[in-house]
């Protein structure tokens, strides 16, 4: 950077040129707000802010001014002040730094990025995420403030870091924005405002730096009219602002993380339903687990399913409609948007184990206790919609945890008369037994409406017969297979558990178009009743059963399992309809599985993903092509400013104009290319010094005949002067030839031949 575009700024100046900084910075920190939540943000944001107005001041001072010692103070201010305002729970007394602490500041510098984009808001619980609004802030407020304090001509572009760091808040930051009309109407206001008050105070030291007229009157009449011009300008721009912020919904609003895939998938992971007979026979007396707090008539949910794919019940995968899989890395908050009654649950493990966290309604803080927590802790994941969480460590005996939850009301079966069903979209299942599908068209509509079909498949199914298949039981086998539930449905009546009916159930709810999803949990068969006494839960408290979403109440959960003392397989009085020849007969519903499933479904799904592919596509296009105009825009508006005097130049209305402007053209590329031209001398002289360093630029033969045009009788020829710009162009591409490539990259960016002018013009 050049002396000539160096600005002296007094203590003043300075002092508001650093609060203007610091005003865009704290609105471009309060964009990280809906992902965060709480204050800690605030710190960190606003400490990065601050640092790095502190480390562009000191290396804008004469003997620090450098790009390479403005670098260093970023990464001392980073050493120093990082572990503090972004890892404070690894200092000493939240302050001072440990080694731990500057591990996870250094590890946060790399990865804290992404785990914020898959992390559940609010993300200030987790560990070296604030990292992000620390460092953005550090850094562009670094280069904010020494691009301000050390530019003249270039100001505006001290402005360009602020924005950045706003665009990323938004970017990083969730559809919920943060008072966005607020936040343009600030950062419009300042943006003009502090550009207006520079150019004002630019235009005040040139004058203090000629002779003072005696004109008083018009230079008090033009100060004014100034001063007018700027606050029309400043009203325009927030009235802009405040107007573009209005049709900014949260709906439309186009964030990193709807296009980022959350970390893992547990389609991919077995599904625990499998597994439900092995509690019942490994664990049927051994504590599994013991409960603190729950509420009266609760359930102990481990895990929900709502797609079925013939085999077992599972969450769903990513190329379903559902998000049942999808989950994220919670902290020690959940935003819960679900209404009912707060609870506080303390659990301590010991038979049970495996990555599913048991939990109670809609989970808003789960902290793990022991040697094991902080493990835990960071390999904790949760699905809001489901209200599941996972361990990816993995839960052992000895661990124990205290949640605070949110739990819906759960109606009585009375008061769902004549309330409608959620529409709810879940995926269909793969596969429906043919028997299933003959029951479902017997016996599910013979009601007046698609609640009493409800209410008579679970009255029928819960009259059937309950065996677990163990020692002592009827024979019944294990699973939940397409093949398991036929043969269920091939017996005169029903026999199985909690695993075999609630999936019954839920595969004939999708024959009647009901939505539903199968969970597994744990409840003692009593039921809860409520207090802080200690219940020791047992392999024989784990259940499965079946919930349906319904209008005003969320989703209401169905028992279709028989009571465990009914395990008579006599058949009831009133014979049922063999459901075997009615398959056989035409329009031979056997086939109609056949034809409609997996096929179908792949192409729905590629087509969904097609779908998501391309809106991720279009979204990351967009977003490069913002970051790329961002970059490209300095080039863009100086090369528009060097283009609009060049084409003014040429086209003056005098050749001998023309002539001068050629000159002048050869002249101010030299300058922008680090040339340092003497003042106050001929152009002759001038030509000298540009043809010794850029001999192909024929500054003298050039300077020569703009002297014998300009000062000759007569104006020069017109074709002559279109001659002679040619020989302007060929010069001026033969003094870029002889430059560096790095000036010649530094010279599209350079002001200096403006700066230059303005002086010449002053002298006069």
């Amino acid at each position: 950077m050049s002396r000539d575009q160096l600005l002296p700024r007094t203590p003043v100046q300075a002092a508001i040129d650093c609060g203007a900084v610091l005003l865009v910075m704290v609105a471009a920190t309060l964009s990280f707000g809906p992902v965060f939540g709480g204050h800690a943000y605030l710190v960190a944001g606003i400490g990065g802010a601050l640092a790095g107005i502190a480390v562009g001041v000191a290396t804008s001072l004469r003997p620090l001014r450098s790009w390479l010692m403005t670098a260093a103070g970023i990464v001392l201010a980073l050493i120093v002040l990082g572990p503090a305002l972004a890892v404070p729970r690894s200092t000493l007394f939240g302050v001072l730094p440990t080694l731990e602490a500057w591990r996870e500041l250094l590890l946060g510098v790399v990865y804290s990025w992404k785990g914020l984009l898959t992390a559940e808001p609010p993300a200030e619980g987790f560990p070296s995420l604030l990292v992000v609004p620390f460092l953005t802030m550090l850094v562009c407020a670094t280069l904010a403030t020494v691009l301000a304090l050390r530019l003249r001509r270039g100001a505006p572009l001290a402005m360009l870091p602020g924005l950045l760091a706003l665009v990323v808040g938004i970017a990083f930051g969730t559809k919920i924005a943060f008072w966005p009309i607020a936040l343009g109407v600030v950062v419009a206001g300042v943006v003009v405002a502090w550009w207006a008050w520079r150019r004002a105070s630019w235009r005040t030291g040139l004058n203090d730096e000629v002779e003072v007229t005696n004109d008083t009157r018009h230079r008090v009449r033009a100060r004014r009219q100034r001063s007018r011009g700027a606050i029309a300008m400043i009203a325009a721009a927030m009235a802009v602002a405040a107007l573009v912020s209005i049709p900014i919904q949260p709906q439309s609003r186009a964030v990193l993380r709807d296009v980022v895939e959350p970390p893992i998938e547990l389609a991919e992971h077995p599904s625990p339903l499998a597994g439900f007979r092995d509690w019942h026979k490994n664990f049927d007396e051994e504590a599994l687990l013991t409960v603190r707090g729950m509420p009266e008539d609760g359930r102990l949910r481990i895990a929900t399913f709502d797609y079925y794919d013939g085999t077992v019940f599972a969450v769903a995968g990513a190329q379903q409609t559902s998000g049942s899989g999808s989950f994220a890395r919670i902290g020690d908050e959940v935003l819960v948007q679900q209404s009912g009654d707060p609870v506080e649950v303390r659990v301590d493990l010991q038979a049970y184990s495996g990555i599913w966290v048991p939990g109670v309604g809609y989970t808003q803080s789960l902290r793990f206790d022991g040697p094991r927590a902080g493990e835990l802790q960071g390999s904790l994941h949760y699905n809001g919609q489901t209200g599941t969480a996972i361990a990816l460590d993995g839960l052992a005996a000895g661990d124990a945890y205290t949640l605070e939850a949110i739990v819906p009301e759960q109606p009585d079966i009375d008061e769902l008369e004549g309330v409608a069903i959620t529409s709810v979209e879940v995926p269909e299942p793969a596969v429906v037994p043919d028997l299933l599908q003959a029951w479902v068209n017997e016996r599910g509509a013979t009601g007046q409406n698609q609640f009493e079909n409800i209410l008579e498949m679970q009255r029928l199914m819960t009259s059937g017969a309950f065996s677990h298949g163990l020692e002592g039981d009827f024979p019944s086998l294990a699973g939940h297979g397409a093949s398991r539930i036929q043969s269920m449905f091939d017996q005169e009546v029903l026999l199985g558990d909690d695993e075999q009916y609630a999936t019954a159930f839920a595969l004939a709810l999708s024959r009647i178009n009901v939505p539903s999803r199968v969970v597994m949990g744990l409840y003692p068969d009593d039921g809860f009743t409520g207090g802080d006494e200690p219940v020791e839960l047992t392999g024989g408290d784990m259940h499965a059963w079946v919930e349906i979403p319904f209008e005003g109440y969320g989703w209401v959960r169905f028992d279709p399992t028989p009571p465990e003392d009914n395990d008579s397989i006599q058949p009831e009085p009133e014979p049922q309809p063999q459901p075997k020849p009615q398959v056989l007969q035409p329009p031979q519903p056997p086939e109609e599985p056949a034809e409609l499933s997996p096929d179908t479904v792949a192409d729905e799904g590629q087509e969904d993903d097609e779908e998501v592919e391309d809106a991720s596509w279009g979204i990351w296009l967009w977003i490069a092509g913002g970051v790329l105009l961002l970059l490209l825009l300095p080039f863009l508006v100086v090369g528009a400013l060097k283009a609009a005097r060049r084409k003014r130049r040429f086209r003056a209305e005098r050749e001998s104009d023309r002539l001068s402007g050629g000159w002048h053209e050869v002249v101010d590329h030299a300058v922008d290319l680090g040339l340092p031209i003497p003042a106050g001398v001929t152009r002759r002289e001038v030509a000298g010094v540009v043809e010794d360093r850029y001999p192909r630029s024929r500054a003298t033969a050039i300077g020569e005949f703009v002297d014998e045009g300009v000062f000759g009788p007569g104006e020069p020829a017109r074709d002559d002067v279109d001659a002679f710009w040619a020989d302007v162009e060929r010069s001026v591409k033969g003094m870029r030839s002889e430059a560096t490539p790095r000036r010649r990259l530094l010279s599209t960016l350079s002001l200096r031949s403006f700066a230059r002018r303005r002086q010449e013009r002053r002298r006069r």
